[in-house]
């Protein structure tokens, strides 16, 4: 079992998160006695469900969407998260998923139905108009290397701003690199940090900080794994 507990006070929101993996269920139940209200998160999974989708793009009927570079399949974007890498962070959520994990907590964000296209300067726009109120930006999905065109296009823009910008993927670092697609070489070049590997219920416990299972690694800048491997 997990001993460690970590405790974000959030003063001006009036909230606490209590970060904790496997945990016996009485004692989840003495805290929620103890701090009052109680609302379960994850990665991925904002406590209160909200999906905000900025200025969609809409076609006519029966036409088929396809994203290119200034338009992003977006299965929601919200804010003020504290479990999706450090600090408080804005979270863009991709919509479509190939690797598909078992017991995945986002099990909607698969199917790229679920989500719509949308510009990718409306994302920058609503990102920066909340710049002041968190520490950087994480990319999630779904799996954001689906779109590698795309999320290559959104990093460009947000890295221009000086913005902290995490990545997570299904995928290991190694085989994003053995891929050998230019876009996926630029995000792993400007990006700040990726949580790589997918997600396995069975190591789930003792995982470690912003991470859902043990073997997903928490590599930091993942530019110098990608000159290693060169």
């Amino acid at each position: 079992m997990n001993k460690e507990v970590v405790f974000v006070l959030e003063p001006d929101a009036g909230r606490v998160t209590v970060e904790i993996s496997q945990a016996p269920t009485k004692a989840l139940n003495d805290l929620a006695t103890d701090l009052g209200q109680r609302t379960d998160l994850n990665c991925a999974k904002p406590a209160d469900g909200k999906r905000y989708l900025p200025v969609l793009q809409t076609s006519p009927r029966g036409e088929k969407l396809e994203s290119d570079s200034f338009s992003i399949w977006l299965y929601r974007l919200y804010h003020n998260s504290v479990v999706d890498g450090p600090g408080r962070r804005s979270v863009i959520q991709t919509a479509g998923c190939s690797i598909r994990c078992k017991h995945c907590f986002v099990p909607q964000t698969h199917e790229r139905a679920n989500g719509r296209l949308v510009s990718i300067a409306a994302i920058v726009d609503e990102i920066v108009s909340h710049r002041t109120e968190h520490d950087g930006v994480t990319i999630l999905g779904g799996e954001p290397f689906d779109q590698p065109e795309s999320v290559a296009q959104l990093v460009s823009r947000l890295s221009n701003r000086d913005l902290h910008i995490t990545v997570y993927s299904g995928y290991t670092i190694d085989q994003l690199i053995q891929k050998r697609v230019p876009s996926i070489d630029y995000i792993l070049t400007h990006i700040d940090l990726l949580i790589d590997g997918p997600f396995i219920v069975s190591l789930r416990g003792n995982s470690g900080e912003y991470r859902g299972s043990q073997n997903q690694r928490y590599i930091q800048p993942p530019d110098t794994f990608l000159n290693r491997q060169q």
